[in-house]
Parts: structure tokens; C-alpha cells; sequence
């Protein structure tokens, strides 16, 4: 495998905090869901694990949306900076499935076959939909030194990993290998041949949170 780069080669990727959207467990595509008391939690958290983690000139880019948002702040905060608003980076946008279960989309997943073949939402947007504005907000910035830290959402990160790996869309959404836990963390390095994923939704720095909810 050839060597790593540099730092500034660096990427990662963080989910949102929790919300009341979440802990409901049905489609909102909100834009003001705001993070709950344990999301604000898992905001400091991840912010805490990436200060340790030697990053070279941190960026932060968060979706519009105001939970991540108010993720974005708390990285950025904890690092003296400030966050920058990508619009692109959004969770996709459900269309006619909104109010329905997140179980639907595993138990129901034929639905998401869309008339022309592609595979996301009625009424909404598909994956591939999603990925396109997803790098076409992110990639400008990937030219710049630093270390880009980008805040984002469940379904909009799947989207982008799996276009980003050449994935199967349908595989791999039902097999859940890019989903993310609230504040999970992806990080990957640019080699001479492409990204390599050194980690996928990692939530090592929740241990202690939820340790501490245990007491």
C-alpha cells in the first residue's frame, strides 16, 4: 500500500448529534431539528476525540441544517475556529416517504426502486442525486491546505461513500456498511490511487459518554 500522503490528505466525515427526529426513528428531512440534551453530549465528544488526533489546519463544513450546525460549532469551537456552511451537504430529502418509520427503508426498501431505475425516495431525491451535490459542495474545498472535518447527515454520507467506493447503491444500503451512528466518524486518506477509508463510522469516543449514562 502505497504511503500516506500528507495531513492535509486527510478527510473526515462526522454525522450529527442525536435529535428528537432520531430518538422518534421516522423520516423528517427537517432543517431545524435541533440536537437533543445527549446529542449536545456527542458533540463535545467527537470534538474532544479530533482535537487529539493531530490535524493540520482543521476546516469545518457543515450542512445548512441547523443539528449539524450545531455539531460543526462544537469541533469548532474546541479547535478556535469557525464553521463554514457547504450547501450541498444536506440530508437527502424524502419526498413522499416523509413520516414514514426508518424500518421502512430495510423492510420496504423495494420502494425505493425508483421508475427510472435509480434507487432513493419518491417524490424526493436519490442517492445518486445526493452524492453529485455532496461533492459538488465538497471537492472545491478538498484543494485547499487542511485538514477538511465535514459534518453531515446519515443518509447524505451514505450517499457520497458509496459513489465515492463504487458501490452497489442497493447492496449497500441494505447491508448498512456505510451508516452512521449520531457523531460517528469516518476517516479517510488520499493515496496515489484514490481515498482509502482508514476507518467507517467510528464511535470509539462514545465509550465514556455512555458509560457515564450507565451510572
Amino acid at each position: 500500500m502505497p504511503a500516506y500522503a500528507s495531513f492535509s490528505d486527510r478527510l473526515f466525515l462526522v454525522r450529527h448529534g442525536r435529535t428528537a427526529g432520531n430518538v422518534s426513528q421516522v423520516l423528517t428531512g427537517g432543517a431545524d431539528d435541533p440536537l437533543d440534551e445527549v446529542g449536545q453530549a456527542q458533540a463535545q465528544a467527537v470534538a474532544e476525540w479530533l482535537t487529539h488526533q493531530e490535524l493540520a489546519s482543521p476546516r469545518i463544513f457543515t450542512s445548512p441544517f441547523l443539528r449539524a450546525k450545531q455539531t460543526g460549532t462544537a469541533i469548532a469551537e474546541a479547535f478556535g475556529s469557525q464553521i463554514t456552511v457547504l450547501d450541498g451537504l444536506q440530508e437527502i430529502a424524502p419526498g413522499d416517504w416523509q413520516g414514514r418509520a426508518y424500518a421502512d427503508m430495510h423492510t420496504h426498501a423495494h420502494e425505493l426502486v425508483r421508475a427510472d431505475g435509480s434507487f432513493g425516495f419518491p417524490g424526493g431525491e436519490s442517492l445518486a442525486e445526493v452524492a453529485k451535490r455532496f461533492r459538488a459542495a465538497l471537492e472545491p474545498e478538498l484543494d485547499d491546505p487542511g485538514t477538511p472535518i465535514v459534518v453531515a447527515h446519515g443518509g447524505s454520507l451514505i450517499a457520497f461513500l458509496i459513489d465515492l467506493f463504487g458501490a452497489d447503491v442497493q447492496q449497500a444500503w441494505l447491508d448498512g456498511r456505510y451508516a452512521h451512528a449520531n457523531t460517528a466518524v469516518t476517516e479517510l486518506r488520499k493515496l496515489e490511487h484514490g481515498w482509502h477509508a482508514v476507518n467507517i463510522a467510528s464511535t470509539g469516543h462514545l465509550e465514556n459518554l455512555a458509560k457515564t449514562n450507565e451510572q
